[in-house]
């Protein structure tokens, strides 16, 4: 911008420059676009986990299950029902060991001997088990407990586990299993019973109630 005047007081000629005022703009906008960008890539998201509320209520764990535990001692069986505390139908006296002492010795002839002719190394010796005992223990506690037994293919039944001490002679764990088998609860007009025992060690009971075998 130019003006002219020839006297006192006059206007004179002056020139406006204008660049350092565009390049100091362009600074400033360089830096606020820098800036922005600086920022956005700067910034952390952060989501604040709040409760949510559920419709529904969390699910209830589900109860223990019984289970039958079989020990056979040289001198009788040790019954026990672990968890009876904790199932649908609590029991606590049950989860106490039971003992059913066998009722004495009887004698097996082997060979062609019988009777009073049976003598000698033909003659073996076993202990008498009280096996009406045991299938009433277990029937009492398919009664009171109200335990699962189902004899259709699939069916949730009672886990049963037998354990036999080393010098238990193996007749007497094959007897044991069959009347496991025999012990059964009359329900709904129909008869029910304890299927597919398992045989186990003794020293996996050590945890399930059995502190001695004796």
């Amino acid at each position: 911008m130019s003006g002219g005047s020839t006297g006192k007081g006059g206007v004179a000629d002056a020139n406006l420059n204008v660049v350092p005022f565009i390049d100091l703009l362009a600074c400033i906008i360089c830096f606020l676009l820098i800036s922005a960008a600086w920022t956005q890539m700067a910034r952390i998201d952060v989501d604040q986990a709040l409760p949510k509320a559920s419709p529904k209520p969390p699910p209830t764990p589900p109860l223990p299950e019984g289970k039958i535990n079989v020990v056979i001692t040289p001198t009788g069986h040790m019954v026990n029902l672990w968890n009876a505390d904790k199932i649908a139908n609590p029991h606590p006296e049950h989860i106490t060991v039971t003992k059913i002492s066998a009722t004495g010795d009887f004698r097996l002839c082997r060979g062609k001997g019988t009777g009073a002719d049976c003598a000698g190394p033909n003659v073996e010796s076993f202990k008498k088990y009280d096996y009406a005992k045991l299938r009433e223990k277990l029937a009492t506690y398919l009664r009171d407990c109200n335990l699962p037994t189902d004899n259709k293919v699939g069916g949730k039944n009672t886990k049963v586990m037998v354990a036999a001490i080393d010098s238990v002679q193996y007749l007497h764990l094959i007897r044991t299993l069959d009347q496991i088998l025999l012990a059964c609860k009359e329900a709904d007009k129909k008869e029910t019973c304890l299927n597919s025992p398992s045989v186990g060690d003794v020293n996996l009971l050590r945890t399930e109630g059995f502190t001695s075998f004796e």
